[in-house]
């Protein structure tokens, strides 16, 4: 473990930068470098995962900004909601931690199609391989999220095009010199080949059975989602947040790692870096992980972890409480399958110390803030 620090600690710098909220950034070699050390291996998960299942991901826009949640280091989980809880946290740089290996895959191809993309609606066009043609949307070319729905759902795909952007997006993703082998190299063109079959109708489904009579919203509700007082929110929606996402990218700041919440390595290499550079967690985005974690009698561990991370009385979780047959949260917004929260960090370490999680229930209900 000493090994680990002192390595940590030559790639994070000479301690903190005396700069606690202001941009960072890392050479190439130093973001392939942290993708491998602070990775385990990759484990199973019954999903590929490639698009959020979450509807109300947006609900706690606003009380981020009410609590004063920003800077700081964002850590999350899953593919591209994390882009817009960075938008509005602003942190320094971030990590996307997930036990799939395909989810770091897919940050890199998200990252490459960033590098090819230097507006919103080439994002979707390149991430779709669909031609773009006027200025997509509005005539001042500041297309309304809706106006890019409207035209990606009408505008065919084209294999043609879908040939020539692979090519493109490989090539920008060996630039990063993160993959292994020429199976990771198929995967890029597996993934990046769902977004262009499916496009906008792409879902959240099972491995193992479908989508299990369960309704998961599309990538196209996705995107037109919705914070609590009916404003689109998704960080595509606004070329203020699109413009910091890319640039964050551009400057390597923002790091996939695969690792498993309640694992010894991954979680706690990545609190060891922050903690080297005098940085704090300002906010962690769980998504729904502790609902596979509790039954599997994992929380300890993942507690454990959360107390290691240099986070302070601001930190917060982000947390996607599972509605239960039987006994839904609170704040349920119509059939929502999950209700997003938040709580403060050190509140879930005090609580859990006391015991006062003695069912998945409680972890959702107990403080929590939206």
């Amino acid at each position: 473990m000493a090994g680990l620090s002192a390595m940590l600690l030559l790639l994070a710098g000479c301690g903190g930068t005396g700069q606690a909220d202001s941009a960072e950034s890392f050479s190439t070699e130093r973001y392939a470098a942290l993708v491998d050390t602070l990775s385990e291996p990759g484990g199973y998960f019954d999903s590929d995962n490639l698009v959020s299942n979450e509807a109300g991901y947006l609900h706690v826009k606003h009380a981020l900004k009410r609590l004063g949640v920003e800077g700081g280091v964002y850590i999350g989980v899953g593919p591209d909601q994390n882009f817009t809880y960075i938008a509005q946290v602003r942190p320094r740089y971030a990590f996307i931690l997930d036990i799939r290996r395909d989810n770091l895959i897919e940050h890199l191809l998200f990252k490459a199609v960033f590098a090819l993309a230097e507006s919103r609606a080439e994002f979707l066009s390149v991430l779709f391989s669909k031609p773009l043609s006027g200025t997509a949307g509005d005539d001042d070319g500041n297309p309304t999220i809706e106006a890019l729905v409207t035209y990606f759902d009408r505008t065919a795909g084209d294999e043609d095009l879908f040939r020539r952007n692979l090519e493109r997006v490989r090539a920008q993703i060996s630039n990063y010199m993160v993959l292994s082998g020429d199976d990771e190299t198929r995967r890029v063109s597996e993934l990046y080949r769902s977004f262009f079959e499916r496009h906008l109708d792409l879902r959240w489904e099972y491995r193992s059975d479908g989508d299990r009579g369960i309704s998961f919203i599309t990538y196209r509700t996705f995107l037109l989602g919705r914070d609590l007082e009916g404003a689109y929110g998704n960080f595509l929606a606004s070329d203020t947040d699109y413009r910091f996402i890319r640039e964050m990218q551009a400057r390597n700041a923002i790091i996939p790692v695969t690792g498993d919440f309640a694992g010894s390595h991954a979680l706690r290499a990545i609190g060891d870096f922050v903690r080297g550079r005098g940085d704090r967690i300002s906010a962690f985005y769980l998504s729904n992980v502790e609902y596979y974690l509790h039954p599997d009698g994992r929380l300890d561990e993942f507690a454990a972890n959360v107390r290691y991370l240099p986070t302070d009385g601001r930190s917060v979780m982000i947390r996607a409480f599972v509605n239960l047959s039987q006994r839904a949260h609170p704040l349920r917004v119509d059939r929502e399958l999950m209700t997003t929260v938040l709580q403060y960090t050190r509140s879930f370490s005090q609580l859990f110390a006391d015991g006062t999680y003695e069912s998945y229930l409680d972890l959702g209900v107990k403080n929590y803030m939206q």
